[in-house]
């Protein structure tokens, strides 16, 4: 039987795309053009109760921005979670 463990090379692919994207994030950062991140950011802790069409636009954004490789997984699972606390259920 298969113990479902990753080979070292496919743990090391890994690490290195979770390095690589993590720079992306920094060098966007540091230009100044992670203002999209701040202000979902910002929407998300400050701004006022997004309606329920709102967030799920901002979902669709999150996957379009997901969908063209400009943000790793680990950080779209944290925006999407943290837009999804924001669905009111009446």
């Amino acid at each position: 039987m298969a113990t479902g463990r990753s080979s070292f090379a496919k743990r090391q692919r890994d690490m290195a795309k979770k390095a690589k994207a993590q720079s992306k994030r920094e060098k966007k950062l540091e230009k100044g053009s992670g203002d999209d991140l701040d202000d979902a950011e910002e929407a998300v802790d400050d701004g006022p109760k997004l309606s329920n069409d709102q967030v799920m636009e901002k979902v669709a954004d999150l996957h379009r921005r997901y969908d063209d490789g400009q943000m790793d997984l680990d950080t779209f699972d944290e925006e999407r979670a943290n837009l999804m606390a924001q669905i009111s259920v009446d």
